[in-house]
């Protein structure tokens, strides 16, 4: 009777100690601004290929903006610039600006993609043409959207609605909606004709709300590309230092590089410390464990103008590895 319970108990945690949180890694803006050092920063610390998928596509839907004006009314060649350069430069694009970046940053982390062509719709009739990703995940493709992943268009407007469906798809829903040109992307045992297509009814996983309306900025008329992303007011993210990466820690708060002066809450993930650490001004304060949560570490730090780290001992060494830097104001 009691190997019974504990088979039961096991299988209702077992599922839900692997799943991880739905959320992108902040950036740093200088890293975000090539597809090689970003890749190599969403990356770096990720130890199989799916999670370097997924990174890469929780980042690029909740980046990438889609870009009605360009597909209302296309003028100029600088219009239809879909390159990954462009894309990351702009922060919009259309369904293939998405795909090709999204296969860039593939290619850069070691991964094997492809974009994929041809029709898509979210309800009846023909659909309009379309392209979205294939990546190699463990000896097997894998079909990504991040496009429809990001959020949708209603009217003249892009509303942020992020649909973890689209990472992964599974072929016998994904094809409901999305009709690739090459039917080797259909990933079926046995592939349907366009006339299959037209007679379907679109899957697609159901999301309440009306997301989040996102500004656009419009460069049909052949406004000047940025250089960068606009400058905010101090760091856009706070400074990633020596060990951030190599002790695979995880921000949780605060993810602005610049404070207010006052309480802010510091929430974080070591594995394996010892003990995490705040210095603001002359002082130290230290982080406490979170019950249950095994390596999160959380306060609220009462700040003061000027710089902070956060630091933290690993192994009983009595050394101080640095994290992460901050800015005060």
């Amino acid at each position: 009777m009691h190997r019974l319970l504990l088979l039961l108990l096991l299988l209702w945690v077992l599922p839900a100690w692997g799943k991880g949180p739905e959320q992108p890694m902040a950036v740093p803006a200088h890293l975000s601004q090539d597809v090689d050092s970003l890749a190599t920063y969403l990356t770096g610390t990720a130890n199989t290929p799916r999670l370097k998928a997924e990174r890469l596509f929780l980042w690029v839907t909740a980046n990438i903006n889609y870009d009605i004006p360009m597909l209302r009314g296309m003028k100029g060649s600088s219009s239809r610039d879909c390159t990954p350069a462009t894309v990351l430069r702009r922060r919009q694009s259309v369904c293939q600006g998405y795909a090709n970046l999204y296969q860039a940053l593939c290619l850069k982390a070691g991964l094997q993609a492809e974009v994929v062509g041809g029709w898509a719709r979210s309800s009846g009739g023909g659909g309009d043409s379309h392209a979205w990703n294939a990546v190699m995940l463990d000896g097997a493709w894998a079909l990504v959207d991040c496009t429809w992943g990001a959020g949708f268009v209603r009217g003249d407007d892009f509303h942020r609605s992020f649909s973890p469906f689209y990472f992964m798809s599974n072929p016998k829903e994904l094809i409901t909606s999305h009709f690739p040109d090459d039917p080797q992307w259909q990933m079926l045992d046995s592939p349907i004709t366009r006339a299959d297509f037209d007679k379907l009814t679109p899957f697609r996983p159901y999301s309440s709300g009306t997301g989040t309306i996102i500004s656009l900025q419009d460069y049909s008329q052949g406004q000047a590309i940025p250089t960068s992303t606009p400058a905010a007011a101090g760091l856009t993210a706070p400074r990633l230092l020596s060990s951030f990466n190599y002790r695979g820690v995880r921000l949780i708060l605060p993810t602005a590089g610049t404070l207010k002066a006052g309480p802010s809450e510091f929430h974080l993930e070591v594995p394996s410390a010892d003990r995490v650490l705040v210095t603001t001004g002359e002082q130290t304060y230290a982080l406490l464990p979170v019950p249950k949560k095994f390596g999160q570490y959380r306060a609220m730090v009462p700040i003061v103008s000027g710089k902070i780290r956060v630091l933290a001992e690993f192994g009983g060494s009595g050394r101080l590895e640095p994290l992460l830097e901050y800015d005060s104001r």
